[in-house]
């Protein structure tokens, strides 16, 4: 019975802190801005790609304001593992396609004068990017195919 309660308790630690260490990783994608609330004009469900975070199952929200896009998670629970990261759109100097080998294509959103960037995965790459580009975003519809997310925070700032 002992070797039970040890196990029990020994995996509750070993969750917890697989928890805390995600949480944390997470929010070092994230970035946010002074934005005002807004009216949300149109927002898709996928996930987050990031040089420390990736998920997979529609745990985060981009969502399409007047001033800008913001990227969180759905949930109450799922904002705790998808960072916030926020961009007005005369911020961001490029969306471009990338995917990793086995992955979903993601819109990748870079800021200018910024290293790197996010990553958002989503069947509604299309869509997405003509949402950016009627707000004067620039584009780019060539998939580009990384090893990984390392290389997309190599590229340098834009």
């Amino acid at each position: 019975m002992l070797v039970v309660i040890v196990l029990v308790v020994l995996l509750v630690l070993v969750a917890a802190v697989g928890l805390v260490v995600w949480i944390r990783r997470a929010a070092s994608c994230g970035r946010t801005t002074d934005a005002p609330q807004g009216a949300r004009a149109r927002s898709f469900i996928g996930d987050v790609l990031c040089r420390s975070a990736m998920t997979s199952g529609g745990f985060a929200r981009l969502e399409f304001f007047d001033w800008g896009v913001r990227l969180r998670g759905v949930a109450v629970v799922s904002r705790w593992i998808v960072p916030t990261w926020e961009a007005r759109y005369d911020e961001l100097a490029l969306a471009e396609l990338v995917t990793l080998r086995f992955s979903r294509i993601a819109v990748w959103l870079r800021v200018r004068g910024e290293a790197g960037g996010i990553g958002f995965l989503s069947g509604f790459s299309e869509e997405i990017l003509r949402e950016l580009e009627a707000r004067d975003v620039p584009v780019s519809r060539a998939v580009a195919q990384v090893r990984s997310t390392a290389e997309l925070y190599a590229r340098g700032p834009q």
